[in-house]
């Protein structure tokens, strides 16, 4: 794969030029630390709106926090950070070849394997990274107000959610591989994330759609069993790697 180191040096040289690692890094950041501070401040926003509820017969009792409301907001927060580093990413190979400022490099003999593995190696690396930056800053400040010991079964719960979101992003890279447009890319990953999801309604087919590893916090409560899902964890991890091979392959047949 002739190219792999200079292709991924200039990716993540890319990333810090134009601020998308200061931008992931504050984004990781912020939504860490507003997870425990919602839980923290709901029963004070329940407290400051009682009286204006009491006005309109609603009667508002004290409102008991814990770490598992902690770990709902992350949880909940968690696919906001996906969408928004789908979106920032979904370009990264067409808009090289649209602007012809991959076709130098690619035309002088480096392999475009190696360009379009850089790119996904780059993306799982800052994903990953600020992942458990997230987890960690939340763990932490959850800790440090409540207890998280009383939460069950949180890093199995938190580990499936990031296998998710590696195929998720595995994915968004194989539509990169020959789509023509930025929107093909979103609308692709998009599809083959709610097509599953709708399918999942249907309980029979639940624990086979990779969908159902983000159920977070219902793993935590005990309310999903994590051993029912291991034929989703089975083949979400063949799906992630299945789409980085063929992202691999598609790449090659690609027209410049």
């Amino acid at each position: 794969m002739k190219g792999f180191s200079p292709f991924l040096k200039k990716e993540f040289f890319e990333l810090y030029r134009r601020g998308r690692l200061l931008l992931f890094g504050i984004l990781f950041t912020f939504f860490a630390i507003l997870a425990p501070a919602t839980a923290k401040l709901t029963p004070y926003l329940y407290k400051m709106m009682g009286s204006e509820l009491e006005k309109q017969g609603i009667t508002v009792k004290e409102v008991a926090v814990t770490a598992e409301d902690s770990w709902i907001q992350f949880f909940g927060n968690l696919s906001t950070i996906l969408i928004v580093f789908v979106i920032v990413f979904a370009g990264s190979v067409t808009k090289e070849f649209s602007k012809g400022t991959a076709i130098p490099l690619l035309t002088k003999g480096l392999s475009r394997s190696a360009f379009i593995f850089a790119k996904l190696t780059s993306a799982l690396l800052i994903w990953s990274a600020g992942f458990w930056l997230c987890f960690g800053i939340c763990y932490g400040y959850t800790e440090y107000y409540w207890d998280n010991s009383t939460v069950s079964h949180l890093i199995p719960s938190v580990l499936l959610w990031w296998l998710f979101s590696a195929m998720v992003i595995s994915v968004m890279f194989l539509f990169s591989s020959f789509a023509r447009t930025t929107i093909q890319v979103l609308l692709g990953t998009g599809a083959m994330v709610m097509i599953p999801y709708f399918i999942s309604l249907a309980e029979p087919a639940k624990k086979y759609l990779p969908t159902s590893l983000v159920s977070g916090i219902s793993f935590c409560n005990g309310e999903v069993s994590i051993s029912k899902c291991i034929p989703a964890i089975i083949i979400a991890a063949a799906v992630t790697v299945a789409s980085a091979v063929s992202s691999l392959i598609l790449i090659n047949k690609k027209k410049i």
